[in-house]
């Protein structure tokens, strides 16, 4: 049986997904910041015959993000797809697996799961390592992520990016660094739960790549987490040339993650 879960299966459903706590950070993030069902959000769940959780969906405005602790995928969640449609959808490869010859009409992208709880720290300048504040900084980094081709800000609502960052500082951080008026290299957190937080939009503009602007972005950040919220980080790469400068950082790769984006 599949139902829309409230707040009453709040405890259960985060005692369930906390067994895998970095894999989960999205559904947890969302859940301890937001609730069980908004406006904006929704949770389901899976139970066996003796009422026992076996699985969880969750919508959260147009991602999607499923999980189950062993590898299933039972079919009448397609019926909440086609009733609660997504843009995105994601998941540990192996359940991904298991539900991509029933998603049609989406790209689907690979990466490498990474986690971290201490850094190899090395002596940086960070002091113009600036916190996004204010709207006015959150659309000049909105305006640098448009470039970045593979995230498709294109796609994405300028005024409700900024809206997000500027006045709900609970689900995370942004840093970024300017330079004559531009930001041209920013990071954020997203997801942040009470034990960890998910790196997400580590960019640099083409024409300031290669001066170490992302390493120093993530140091300051690493800083932030681990020695004044004393949470981990998580966080994605496809790219190998990234993971090798996550993986000097201190990150390790724990899993595979893939994503379907619709078309």
């Amino acid at each position: 049986m599949i139902r829309l879960l409230s707040e009453n299966d709040r405890v259960e459903v985060l005692e369930y997904l906390y067994k895998d706590k970095n894999f989960n950070i999205f559904f947890i993030g969302d859940i301890e910041n937001f609730g069980m069902n908004t406006d904006f959000q929704r949770v389901y769940g899976e139970y066996s015959d003796e009422n026992i959780l076996l699985s969880v969906f969750l919508r959260y405005r147009e991602n999607a993000v499923y999980y189950a602790d062993k590898p299933r995928f039972n079919q009448e969640y397609l019926n909440i797809f086609e009733r609660d449609p997504f843009e995105y959808l994601s998941g540990k490869k192996d359940l991904m697996d298991l539900i991509r010859p029933f998603i049609k009409g989406y790209n689907e992208k690979h990466m490498y799961f990474c986690y971290c709880d201490s850094f190899n720290y090395k002596e940086t300048d960070v002091s113009d390592v600036k916190v996004l504040s204010t709207k006015e900084e959150a659309s000049k980094v909105f305006s640098l992520l448009e470039t970045i081709k593979e995230f498709e800000y294109t796609k994405k609502d300028r005024e409700g990016y900024v809206e997000r960052k500027a006045e709900n500082d609970k689900m995370g951080v942004t840093l970024f660094i300017e330079r004559d008026g531009l930001v041209v290299s920013s990071v954020a957190t997203t997801a942040e739960t009470t034990k960890n937080a998910m790196v997400v939009a580590v960019a640099t503009h083409k024409d300031y790549r290669n001066q170490g602007f992302a390493s120093k972005l993530m140091m300051k950040l690493m800083d932030i987490y681990f020695n004044e919220k004393n949470k981990d980080l998580c966080l994605f790469y496809d790219n190998p040339d990234a993971g090798k400068i996550y993986h000097r950082l201190g990150f390790k790769t724990i899993g595979e993650w893939n994503m379907f984006s619709k078309k």
